[in-house]
């Protein structure tokens, strides 16, 4: 308990005395877990098809503000297509130019989502994330790292900080640490977003603005139309040998 209460006071002090200001280069894998029926012509289709999802992200902060979205630098992925016999899958990758952008002073997020070519802004407040240090330390980039556990939530969350950078923010929505978050584990591996670069320094007013675009709604009801689409689609009874996944960086 007092670890606990230890980081939730350093986090809270980082945020109102840190002057740091920088851009943080992630690389974010996503395991893909694509199954179809379990047939010789289906085990020839998927050895072409990808494991994993790569895509590249960019930290973008300030005192003020931080920004997480796609990196406008990175070369799009290309679809990937596989043939055997009359059966034929296609995956198509999207990269939607979905951004979280979080206002460090009033403790709001705004999130700009795409889904099924409907763009959406949710805004919520910060999450009360917990922590819990596990004593582990290792370096990532040079920097020494120590090792943390979100605690309270269905899913398990790793988080690697170093404090020598005092802000406490991290990639996709992961804070509350004393010190920038360069690493984060999902389940095991299943999501992974690790830093590949730091660059501290000034950056442009013009890489922190609040998204607006977008039909408002709260994460409860972007969740509710997510859910309600999908299983639309699973509903839906498609024809022939065809199969077309398409996956959103």
């Amino acid at each position: 308990m007092k670890k606990l209460l230890m980081i939730a006071m350093l986090a809270n002090a980082l945020n109102s005395s840190a002057q740091l200001s920088g851009t943080v280069t992630y690389e974010e894998k996503v395991k893909l877990n694509i199954q179809i029926d379990d047939t010789d012509a289906n085990s020839e289709l998927m050895k072409n098809i990808p494991r994993e999802r790569t895509s590249s992200k960019l930290l973008v902060f300030n005192p003020d503000a931080s920004m997480y979205k796609k990196n406008p630098a990175a070369k799009a992925p290309a679809d990937v297509t596989s043939e055997h016999g009359d059966a034929h899958v296609m995956i198509k990758v999207d990269e939607p130019d979905d951004c979280s952008y979080s206002d460090l002073k009033e403790k709001k997020i705004y999130d700009q989502r795409d889904f099924m070519s409907r763009q959406f802004l949710i805004e919520s407040d910060f999450d009360a994330q917990v922590w819990k240090l596990t004593g582990n330390e290792k370096k990532i980039l040079d920097y020494p790292c120590q090792e943390a556990q979100l605690q309270d939530t269905a899913k398990k969350v790793t988080a690697w900080f170093t404090s020598a950078i005092p802000v406490s923010i991290g990639p996709n929505g992961y804070a509350n640490l004393p010190g920038l978050i360069l690493r984060v584990e999902v389940n095991g591996g299943d999501q992974v977003m690790a830093a590949t670069k730091v660059d501290l320094g000034p950056v442009k007013t013009s890489d922190l603005v609040k998204p607006k675009q977008g039909k408002k709604v709260t994460k409860a009801e972007f969740r509710k139309i997510v859910a309600d689409k999908q299983k639309e689609m699973q509903d839906e009874n498609g024809g022939g040998n065809n199969v077309i996944i398409r996956i959103k960086n």
